[in-house]
């Protein structure tokens, strides 16, 4: 799919539009991306001890009217899903939104300020089940690209997708992966380098068919698949 003949600077509107009429339980995309692995587990029911979090997938200001997601490469030794690419968030707190435990994640683990994100609305949550975390992933937008400061203790390092790379067919990948004695195929992107694959891919493919439902409802030409 092309974005050359849309202007995605009125994406953050559309995104708004769409996903406040949207059903929040629509888990139907995450299917399509989930690893072979996961035999429908993420889907849940959720176990009544899974802890809740929050991830933020933000657009933030590229070059000539891009819009650009920060990813997170997690330091090799951490706990869970140590080598990774992640999207900022973490665990509520008690009594904690979902909006502010995005924001909160967002800034402690790229060491910025989140005073100009703006909420887009949320996508389909998911839970987790290797981490055992039911996740509501966030969406927001800012009009300034903040000025980031990683910490080093959760972050190796940050990598920007661009909404272009993401809709485009060139960066998706199928990944043999293992885990113990068991090989695997697991649907992803490609990245920098990276692959990204598990519940990040879940997520950021859900972002990206609606987007594409989104273009398609404002494109004036065809789109092809």
């Amino acid at each position: 799919m092309s974005t050359e003949s849309t202007d995605l600077s009125l994406l953050p509107d559309w995104l708004r539009r769409e996903l406040a009429n949207r059903p929040p339980e629509d888990r139907s995309v995450h299917r399509l991306y989930a690893p072979r692995y996961a035999y429908g587990r993420h889907r849940g029911p959720a176990l009544r001890s899974a802890h809740r979090a929050s991830v933020m997938i933000s657009l933030l200001p590229g070059k000539s009217g891009t819009w650009q997601i920060p990813l997170t490469l997690r330091p090799s030794q951490m706990a869970d899903h140590g080598g990774q690419i992640s999207l900022p968030g973490g665990r509520s707190e008690s009594g904690e939104s979902e909006w502010r435990t995005a924001c909160r994640e967002f800034g402690e683990e790229l060491g910025c300020s989140t005073e100009y994100l703006q909420p887009l609305g949320q996508l389909s949550p998911l839970y987790v089940f290797a981490s055992k975390h039911s996740v509501t992933p966030l969406v927001s937008v800012s009009s300034l690209k903040p000025k980031i400061n990683p910490n080093p203790d959760e972050v190796a390092a940050v990598i920007y997708l661009s909404v272009d790379q993401l809709l485009s067919n060139d960066c998706m990948r199928i990944g043999t992966l293992r885990r113990g004695n068991s090989e695997f195929d697991a649907p992803g992107f490609q990245v920098d380098g990276h692959f990204v694959w598990g519940a990040t891919a879940m997520i950021l493919g859900d972002f990206r068919e609606t987007i594409r439902r989104i273009l398609r409802d404002h494109s004036t030409e065809p789109w092809f698949m």
